[in-house]
């Protein structure tokens, strides 16, 4: 979109949030309230096609839990190739996005389908910032970097393209991509956050990256914080990571001063996740106490680091 960067289209005086500045989503200002817009859609990267369509609706539902706002309507979005897989499937797709979507209190108004020789699936979301908008790049000195979610989905995601991994593994991955962040975003509300980005295609690595853009500031990360779902490291030592994972591997390294000299792991922290978690940097004051967290929240948190000044736009691995 670089190209046309200078397209009325692009700059209405509505947006608050726009290409010019771009973000987990777009925020446009109508009737005094801030309207968050976001589309996401993908193709299948589960073989239960009930679970794909949760994690499809989670996915597209995360842009606006980073952006600090509420769902609020969503529209589907489905390419299909009618001729060689059933209607009956891609049902189940579309009961497992609306039974997620229903979680979120998000009512699905809408939406368009087309015949495609590759099946895709996703929403077009539109929420509502009713408290502060996080936006991904207003990091301060000293600010503490929370991940909301374990790493190596699209590892995993890799592994059962191949059929290379278990029953086991493939659930608990399940489970990761298809829970919302809207308690995430809560917890980044309620202690302030200065900062939230969802941590997607570019890995944590990549937008963590984008975090630290024309900041003049860097981050130390903690090698021994950074979570993983089990089985997801021992497949990357199988060789397992992706071409697109590669890509952020290749585009961050020049960012990275590696004390560890743990390439699998730099390798995990830039994985393409699938419906990650929330990384948010809250206030160097804020009080955060993880175990509180968990017990009274039921979210589960990982102090992975802290904003610096001693590395500009620098990822410093400890």
């Amino acid at each position: 979109m670089s190209q046309f960067k200078n397209h009325k289209a692009l700059a209405g005086s509505n947006v608050s949030v726009g290409l010019n500045n771009p973000d987990d989503a777009g925020v446009v200002v109508a009737s005094d309230k801030n309207l968050i817009q976001s589309v996401d859609f993908f193709t299948p990267v589960l073989d239960n096609p009930y679970d794909w369509g949760r994690v499809s609706a989670a996915n597209a539902l995360s842009d606006i839990y980073a952006m600090g706002g509420e769902p609020l309507s969503a529209l589907q979005l489905v390419c299909w190739p009618r001729d060689h897989l059933s209607f009956e499937i891609l049902g189940d797709v579309i009961r497992g996005g609306l039974d997620v979507m229903e979680e979120a209190k998000c009512s699905v108004i809408g939406g368009h389908s087309i015949d495609d020789n590759e099946p895709k699936y996703g929403f077009s979301v539109t929420g509502t910032a009713n408290e502060k908008i996080f936006l991904n790049n207003t990091i301060k000195k000293g600010d503490k970097l929370f991940l909301s979610k374990p790493l190596g989905t699209g590892i995993i995601s890799t592994a059962i393209k191949k059929d290379l991994t278990d029953s086991k593994v493939v659930n608990e991955a399940t489970k990761v991509m298809a829970s919302l962040n809207n308690t995430a975003s809560e917890f980044a509300h309620n202690h302030n956050a200065h900062a939230v980005t969802d941590i997607t295609g570019f890995g944590l690595f990549g937008h963590l990256s984008e975090m630290l853009k024309s900041t003049n500031l860097g981050a130390i990360i903690n090698s021994k914080n950074i979570p993983a779902i089990n089985g997801a490291k021992e497949l990357l030592e199988k060789g397992l990571f992706s071409s697109g994972s590669q890509r952020n591997f290749e585009h961050v390294s020049a960012s990275i001063i590696d004390n560890t000299e743990d390439t699998n792991l730099i390798k995990l922290c830039c994985d393409a996740q699938t419906s990650g978690g929330l990384l948010v940097a809250i206030p160097e004051k804020e009080d955060v106490n993880i175990q509180v967290i968990k017990e009274t929240m039921g979210l589960n948190l990982w102090e992975i680091g802290q904003i610096s000044d001693q590395y500009i736009e620098k990822i410093n691995i400890i």
